[in-house]
């Protein structure tokens, strides 16, 4: 049964292939042109709505659990839906139209589209908002494993240790997760027919999710298996195929030598091909499944799906015009790309100066946050050393990372509740290895007397728990010693950034950012210090227009060291400064030519490290 409705689908595919191409590649031209930017300024509104240009990290879940945060929530989730719904639409009204007609325009299926807009808005918002209620009971039973399990130590004693207690939480969250997936899959399988319904019988979209739900009853694992079944093959088969071409061409650019005539064509041809086939098959994914929804519809009603497939005679403008702006879209996402090739060669630079930072001091050669770990940083050759700073009891400025002493002294008591004069008989470094087991908690004033000349160092307040004097405390701390050109001070609290800055503008600060919500370039810091993921060329770009510095997190091996010079980063922060500076030093060797091409290649295929991985 179900390979006889693969074959029939199969069948069918061939007329609408052709049309449904041209299509994808209208729709979507207008999701870049319309439905991005207006994603994009929406979370720019609503962000600033709520008093910031961007929010970050801690304060996400804040923003997310606000008024503005799950407005912008449905907003988003029902924009993506909405644009899916008008994909399924258009796909839908070719698949009746290439059944009956030898020539399907594409320009009339897009005008068809565009009639059904309005109601595809409205129910996308409707199921949106359903999704993200439905999500209220899993979220609040996350929020209780990890009040009843994971709230005892600091998180990172958790995730290194990983105790029981990790472990138990970790798959009740992840059964909580599945089982929100289950729920989000059964009501988008209830659902399935609405557009079926919307568009051949004109139902409102509240009427068709209504009348989609009655359909669809006592039929979830009928209509589900087929469908699960088709996208699991279109993966596989994507990730195959894409395997291959890669493969074939690391394969030749390993034996093909550096040589830009074998190279580039190798490099654009395998990206090209590797991008033509992945939309191809999504193409043909998104095709199937639509012919798939429309044979269930079939099923279920006695109305023949020709009914609502002609133009609707009222227009408010013509299908010419129509094709017009289509075309006037084309040469604005043109000259959107073209603007951005342009700014990306204009700030190429194969010969960057970047700075290194050693993550935690030299975390991988040392207890991490300690003087040891300050002089291997020293040895390695950093620019920096970042180290975490917050405040003991009697508010000593300490360097520390966790809110607890378990896990690098297992020690059941958290920093803020212990004297400093006490923290004098703790071993924090026989964790990491016996001849480190007299090592104790520096303070921020040990560690700038042993920086003083040697190394710079990045200061990151560390705000474990809520404390008003952290800031000012550490801002006075780096003027009496007249260390402000020796250091920056970085926090992912951004509060505390501006009134370091307000008290102390000698400081050069900078606002750490794993995830954000808003425009992030618009944050009032000296440098950015993003997670090295999130580090695009683009937002590299917009950020240094703005005159500001470029700090990425965590990067380790040789290639991405190559992807972050192409992006044109101004510092790398790692866990292996020597490492590093000898990957630099090996690149700044190589001429221009060989430059380019190795990042050509590092598009394809792993490059091997010029520098022992043991150094």
């Amino acid at each position: 049964m179900l390979l006889n409705r693969y074959r029939s689908a199969f069948e069918r595919l061939r007329p609408v292939l052709k049309p449904a191409l041209a299509f994808e590649f209208w729709s979507t031209l207008v999701l870049m042109v319309s439905f991005a930017p207006a994603s994009g300024w929406l979370l720019n509104r609503l962000v600033a709505a709520s008093g910031q240009f961007a929010v970050s990290d801690n304060d996400l879940i804040a923003f997310f659990l606000s008024l503005q945060g799950i407005l912008f929530l449905i907003c988003s989730i029902g924009f993506i839906l909405t644009f899916w719904f008008a994909e399924q639409v258009g796909l839908l009204i070719i698949a009746v139209k290439a059944t009956s007609e030898k020539h399907v325009r594409v320009g009339v299926v897009l005008w068809e589209q565009l009639s059904h807009f309005s109601a595809l808005i409205r129910l996308g918002l409707l199921q949106a908002a359903v999704y993200i209620a439905a999500s209220i009971p899993f979220v609040l039973g996350l929020g209780l494993v990890y009040w009843l399990l994971l709230r005892e130590f600091d998180i990172y004693f958790y995730v290194n240790v990983q105790p029981p207690s990790w472990w138990i939480a970790l798959a009740i969250g992840a059964t909580l997760i599945i089982a929100y997936l289950v729920l989000a899959t059964w009501l988008y399988v209830r659902w399935l027919l609405a557009i079926p319904l919307l568009v051949f019988e004109g139902a409102s979209p509240w009427g068709a999710l209504k009348q989609s739900w009655q359909q669809t009853r006592e039929r979830f694992r009928k209509l589900t298996v087929p469908l699960l079944v088709w996208w699991a093959g279109v993966l596989i088969s994507s990730v195959i195929m894409t395997w291959l071409v890669r493969s074939c061409a690391s394969w030749l650019l390993e034996h093909a030598g550096l040589t830009l005539k074998v190279v580039l064509p190798a490099v654009i041809g395998t990206l090209a091909l590797v991008a033509i086939l992945d939309i191809l098959w999504l193409i043909i994914g998104k095709t199937v499944h639509v012919m798939l929804m429309a044979d269930f519809y079939r099923e279920t009603t006695d109305e023949k799906p020709a009914r609502r497939t002609t133009v609707p005679s009222t227009r408010m403008i013509s299908l010419t015009a129509f094709k017009r702006l289509g075309w006037l879209m084309v040469i604005i996402a043109l000259v959107i790309g073209g603007s951005a090739g342009a700014a990306f060669l204009q700030g190429f630079n194969i010969a960057p100066e970047i700075a290194i930072t050693g993550h935690r001091g030299s975390k991988v050669k040392a207890p991490e946050n300690t003087l040891s770990a300050l002089r291997h940083a020293i040895a390695e050759g950093a620019d920096y050393a970042e180290i975490d700073v917050m405040t003991t009891a009697d508010g000593v400025v300490v360097l520390f990372h966790d809110a607890d002493l378990m896990r690098v002294a297992s020690v059941n008591r958290r920093l803020r509740d212990i004297l400093y004069h006490e923290l004098h008989d703790i071993d924090v470094g026989s964790w990491f290895a016996p001849e480190f087991s007299n090592e104790r908690i520096p303070t921020l004033q040990q560690a700038i007397d042993l920086a003083h000349g040697q190394i710079k160092l990045n200061i990151e307040l560390k705000f474990t728990w809520p404390d008003p004097t952290l800031a000012a405390k550490v801002g006075n701390i780096i003027r009496q010693n007249n260390f402000a050109a020796n250091c920056v001070v970085s926090s992912l609290n951004y509060q505390s950034l501006t009134e370091i800055k307000e008290k102390f503008p000698e400081l050069i600060t900078g606002f750490i950012v794993f995830q954000v919500a808003g425009n992030l370039p618009r944050m009032e810091a000296d440098f950015l210090s993003l997670n090295a993921a999130r580090a695009t060329p683009r937002l590299v770009r917009q950020i240094h227009r703005q005159g500001r510095a470029v700090h990425v997190w965590t990067v380790n091996d040789f290639n991405n060291v190559i992807s972050m010079i192409e992006r044109g980063v101004d510092n790398i922060i790692t866990d292996y400064p020597q490492n590093v500076r000898s990957y630099l030093k090996a690149w700044n060797a190589l001429s221009g030519y060989e430059k380019i091409l190795l990042m050509l290649r590092n598009l394809i295929v792993d490059i091997e490290s010029p520098v022992p991985s043991d150094l």
